[in-house]
């Protein structure tokens, strides 16, 4: 069986036996597929005790949680994780049970493919991207501000969360190589031209 969901922005309680009675009757080998803002890899200083703890409740869910980042994920923390091949493409493994599809892998599950292709541009970025030590008093300003829509660089925004043309190239390639067809395309947004 598979579920698929959208933006967590790591708040879990979608998944509780109560709001999801169904995961009663699922295994490790059914899926939960999150698309995009997973955010339970988000602190810039490393997994924190409430990290830790969200992931392992995850862990401790008795099927296997997947998801493609969206624009809100810490990526370099993401990367930090160990690569492993399962089911046909490469994820990073960050429980046992618990695995980000990486951009532009072919997967195979339950007889299906799917083409995941994470990420997206920020929407919540209008009034810019400020650094971290440059910008202390403008963060701490505009922090105060409802009205200011802003990200701070390598804290809550990181420019992997666009795809680069080399991911690009490279999950066209793998299309390819599956005779450009897939079942299902797992993804955080659609194509701007595609709406």
């Amino acid at each position: 069986m598979i579920y698929i969901t959208g933006d967590c922005h790591s708040d879990f309680h979608r998944f509780s036996r109560t709001i999801f009675p169904e995961q009663r009757e699922m295994t490790k080998s059914d899926y939960v597929i999150i698309c995009g803002d997973f955010g339970g890899v988000w602190d810039y200083h490393g997994e924190n005790e409430r990290e830790k703890n969200l992931l392992d409740w995850l862990e401790q869910k008795p099927y296997t949680t997947l998801f493609v980042s969206g624009n809100h994920e810490n990526f370099d923390r993401l990367s930090e994780y160990p690569e492993e091949k399962w089911h046909g493409g490469c994820v990073h493994k960050i429980r046992p049970s618990v695995l980000h599809l990486m951009r532009g892998e072919i997967y195979e599950i339950e007889g299906k493919s799917f083409f995941a292709f994470g990420g997206a541009r920020s929407h919540d970025i209008r009034d810019g991207i400020l650094d971290p030590v440059k910008d202390k008093e403008k963060i701490k300003e505009w922090s105060e501000n409802y009205d200011k829509l802003f990200r701070i660089n390598q804290r809550t925004w990181w420019k992997q969360e666009e795809a680069t043309e080399e991911e690009m190239e490279y999950g066209r390639k793998k299309l390819k190589e599956h005779g450009n067809r897939v079942d299902y395309i797992i993804s955080h947004c659609g194509p701007q031209d595609a709406l």
